[in-house]
């Protein structure tokens, strides 16, 4: 009996788990997907950032809620093997990969919501687009951003996979493996700039390296 109420407390509890953890099936639009999580947390930063006292509390309530928001849909163990190699990767412990995944999406996290904070100013406009060499595996949804100096075009690569960041969905979901920027991919620029590191020191010491670059604290500015 007592073994019986666990197995339904554990049950319970990943159920209110996934419930507040919002997935998109593969049956959703792509699209639709990116629009609902990036307006979404435009409106929160926006709103947020009203009573908020400095520059720093919103950038860190940013990566926070970005984090939340993002990390479900974005498939960071694909991106984590890409960017460390098959050896590297094959020959690291579980726990140490599971630590530079934890890692990585601190870091991506922090990237996109620098990116989603400039979008939130009045004088830039998001706007995403029909997905594009659409198969039932994998796509590709642009969007463009307004800027006061030029239109930036941002290029979200996803596949229909089996989660990876949330445990034990019944169903496969859409989930993001590389961003582009002005077709520049993040990845391949990642995967290029710490490339010296993983081969001096490996996956161990390249989770060291972003955590030290992630946990970095910018002086505080008041707002005026």
């Amino acid at each position: 009996m007592r073994n019986f109420l666990i197995n339904t407390l554990i049950i319970c509890i990943s159920a209110s788990l996934h419930a507040s953890i919002k997935t998109y099936k593969c049956t959703n639009s792509p699209s639709e997907m990116l629009e609902d999580i990036s307006n979404n947390l435009i409106k929160e930063y926006r709103s947020k950032e009203k009573t908020l006292t400095n520059s720093n509390a919103v950038r860190e309530y940013a990566k926070k809620a970005t984090h939340e928001a993002v990390m479900p849909s974005l498939d960071a163990e694909y991106m984590a093997k890409q960017i460390v190699g098959r050896y590297n990767w094959n020959s690291a412990s579980n726990a140490e990969k599971a630590n530079f995944i934890r890692a990585y999406q601190k870091a991506l996290a922090s990237e996109y919501s620098k990116f989603l904070l400039k979008t939130s100013q009045k004088e830039n406009y998001l706007k995403f687009y029909p997905s594009r060499k659409n198969t039932p595996a994998q796509t590709v949804v642009l969007a463009t951003i307004d800027g006061r100096k030029k239109k930036s075009t941002i290029g979200f690569y996803l596949h229909c996979v089996d989660n990876t960041m949330v445990e034990n969905l019944p169903y496969k979901t859409w989930m993001i493996y590389d961003i582009t920027i002005d077709n520049i991919s993040y990845l391949d620029q990642f995967k290029v700039s710490v490339s010296s590191t993983v081969r001096n020191n490996g996956l161990k010491g390249l989770t060291q390296k972003i955590n030290e670059f992630t946990t970095k604290k910018p002086k505080s500015k008041s707002k005026k």
